[in-house]
């Protein structure tokens, strides 16, 4: 899985992005792939998806916090 962290997600559209801050890049999210909602400046771990309209985040879920 990769870790990236949510650059916002609009709850009332339904979608977002995530950035992968080793490597800049950044991943459409849907609501309909996320396993625990989101919210802006999350930690969250994700696979890549395939689709006709490219590369997005699936599976998204938080990172446990360490305690």
């Amino acid at each position: 899985m990769i870790t990236g962290v949510v650059q916002f997600f609009l709850q009332d559209k339904g979608y977002g992005y995530i950035r992968v801050p080793e490597t800049r890049e950044e991943f459409y999210v849907h609501r309909r792939n996320l396993l625990q909602p989101v919210e802006r400046g999350m930690a969250v771990r994700f696979v890549l998806r395939e689709n006709k309209q490219g590369t997005y985040a699936d599976e998204v879920q938080p990172v446990p916090e360490k305690g």
